[in-house]
């Protein structure tokens, strides 16, 4: 039974993944939606047309995906070499998708999130949940644009480059829950509130980076983009945990505030990658240590006749 659900699966080419992630975009759309309308008025239905485009992009980029994993598949099995190209689409679907979320989730906290009431189904932990979906929304657009089999170079590429986005998602959700409350809000430095919630909503637009520098490599079919990578891991540290660490430890020490346990997740990320650049430039120096102490040998076993 268990081979046959991997095989439909397999004949399907990731469409459940697909369905999902379209349906968990809509269903997280709505709700932003009803929030606005709930809380504003009737003219932010117009939301409704930005969730419109973003399926449609959504759309597109699913039926390219497909058939761009389709022709690998059979280049594969034809023993003909793997020409894999980039795909565009994917991150420019999660721009426009992280765009229209950030928008939203900004105006809500700006505006009237302190006003929610826990009491309410639509109240602000229904708020973070439909927010959170961002983070399974990624992974199912992730899943939906590559086939890497597990324990190899290419998925391990993959998940190095995207190790932390779902967590980064959360971290940020979590650094809003301050704006729950007003008199927390009150309590805040001028331009704190806003600094938070700019930071928050930058962080759901950051994963657009790690899928564009994935759909450049092809994937991890050619990782040859040092730079894009490193500029990656850069912004990990110091536009995401950093920032994230900073504010939290100002609520705890500066204002009394109970903070949740993200900022050891801010403190792990930036040790990792600070500890994964050093591991790779220790290894290039060695190897170019390596490179010179031979060529020097050469030179002492042949010595160049004047």
């Amino acid at each position: 039974m268990a081979n046959v659900c991997i095989q439909m699966c397999e004949s399907m080419y990731q469409l459940p993944s697909r369905i999902s992630c379209f349906l968990l975009m809509l269903i997280q759309g709505g709700i932003l939606n009803y929030y606005l309308v709930t809380h504003k008025n009737v003219y932010w239905y117009g939301w409704i047309g930005a969730d419109v485009a973003i399926a449609f992009v959504l759309f597109v980029a699913f039926m390219i995906s497909y058939r761009h994993l389709k022709y690998i598949r059979r280049s594969s099995t034809s023993n003909r070499p793997i020409q894999a190209g980039s795909l565009p689409l994917g991150y420019f679907a999660w721009f426009i998708y992280s765009l229209a979320l950030a928008g939203r989730v900004g105006i809500i906290f700006n505006d009237f999130a302190w006003k929610l009431n826990e009491e309410d189904v639509f109240g602000p932990n229904t708020l973070k949940i439909t927010i959170s979906l961002a983070a399974i929304i990624f992974l199912l657009l992730l899943m939906s644009h590559h086939d890497a089999e597990p324990n190899t170079k290419r998925r391990y590429y993959i998940e190095e480059m995207t190790a932390t986005v779902v967590f980064d998602i959360l971290d940020s959700v979590d650094a809003l829950d301050i704006m729950f409350e007003k008199n927390d809000i009150d309590d805040l430095p001028n331009g704190m509130g806003l600094c938070i919630i700019s930071i928050s909503c930058l962080n759901l637009i950051l994963p657009v980076f790690p899928l564009c520098t994935l759909s450049r490599t092809h994937f991890g079919h050619h990782v040859n983009h040092e730079t894009i990578i490193l500029l990656h891991k850069l912004s990990l540290v110091f536009v995401v945990n950093l920032p994230l660490l900073v504010f939290r430890l100002v609520l705890w020490h500066a204002l009394s505030k109970e903070i949740s346990i993200f900022p050891v997740k801010n403190v792990i990320v930036m040790f990792l990658v600070f500890q994964d650049l050093y591991e790779k430039n220790r290894q290039k120096l060695r190897a170019r240590d390596e490179t010179d102490s031979t060529a020097s040998h050469e030179m002492k076993r042949f010595p160049v006749l004047s």
